[in-house]
């Protein structure tokens, strides 16, 4: 069964450069007005999960501690998200949340660009690291966020003063079978 579970990038500094998502596709700001789009893409990216135009312009375009929403957009269409969110109680970690990629555009490197583009403004935020949560069946993410410097969480190395609540830490050994199936997968 699939574990909810946090990582870490411990520094801003020396964050990837931006890559080139080519033709006619665009990284941008997410606008009030993309809220259908979005509610679209991540419905298709979040099974199980339900998505609304009004939710989305209530929990991610209109909530103040929601920095910014970046997108890929093909023409009209929306294929890629990320967020930021930088709450109050811990305005130096940059949150990075509601990552999603159309099933369709996948393994383009969109999530990459969305996902940099979003550490870069955590930054220029003042944002000294920065943390996001993913489920240990989402290798594909896992495998990318390692590779843009973020590191598991577990429960052992666990600082309770940090900017992450408990519940999403989890103990070493499910990271040990998390990073066992990345490395069959990579086989």
């Amino acid at each position: 069964m699939p574990a909810d579970v946090t990582m870490r990038r411990r520094t801003l500094v020396g964050v990837p450069a931006m890559p080139h998502v080519g033709g006619p596709l665009e990284v941008r700001r997410a606008r009030v007005e993309d809220a259908g789009a979005l509610s679209s893409l991540l419905g298709s990216a979040f099974e199980g999960e339900t998505w609304d135009p009004a939710g989305v312009e209530r929990e991610l375009l209109c909530d103040p501690t929601v920095r910014a929403v970046l997108v890929v957009a093909a023409g009209s269409r929306l294929v890629s998200t990320a967020s930021l969110q930088v709450r109050p109680e811990s305005p130096g970690s940059g949150r990075v949340r509601w990552v999603a990629t159309n099933p369709g555009w996948r393994r383009k490197g969109l999530a990459r660009a969305v996902v940099v583009g979003v550490l870069k403004l955590a930054a220029q935020a003042g944002c000294m690291d920065a943390y996001l949560e993913t489920r240990t069946d989402r290798l594909a993410a896992i495998a990318l966020y390692m590779k843009l410097g973020f590191e598991p969480l577990v429960a052992e190395d666990w600082e309770c003063a940090s900017a992450v609540s408990a519940f999403h830490v989890v103990p070493r050994g499910v990271w040990a079978r998390v990073m066992g199936a990345l490395r069959s997968q990579a086989g």
